[in-house]
This record gives structure tokens, sequence and C-alpha cells, in this order.
């Protein structure tokens, strides 16, 4: 005989729905391990140089062309 045959249907039911709700919370806290580990990973992602330079003049020209393409089209 195991411990479990002497529990009522209630106990049992008492000890399942405990047992679930601490499943439920270890898989949130893999999860957010999980999702913390990448955060780290790609914020330690190091890019080149030749992969970071902002050109502040193509950049102010590509938003004036949205803005001459928006105002056009206004009624």
């Amino acid at each position: 005989m195991t411990d479990l045959e002497h529990l009522s249907t209630q106990e049992l039911k008492a000890i399942l729905d405990e047992t679930e709700q601490r499943i439920h919370e270890i898989r949130a806290e893999l999860e957010e391990r999980e999702a913390d580990t990448q955060h780290t990973l790609v914020e330690s992602i190091e890019l080149s140089p030749e992969w970071t330079p902002v050109k502040w003049a193509q950049v102010k020209a590509f938003f004036q062309l949205v803005l001459d393409e928006l105002r056009s089209k206004k009624p």
C-alpha cells in the first residue's frame, strides 16, 4: 500500500492542485530565466564598426522624403 491509498479523494485533489500550481510556477521561472539569458546574449553582441555607423545625413534625407510624400497626399 502506498501513502496515497490512505488519503481521501479531497486530499488527493488538493495535492494535485498544489502540484499543478507549483509546476506552473516552475515553468514561469524557467521561461523568465531563458528570456533573461537571451537578452544578456543579445546585449553582449558586439558589431564591428562597419556595421554600426550612422549616416545622419541619409537618415535626415529619408525622413524628409517621407514627410514630403505625406504632405503631398494631403487633401
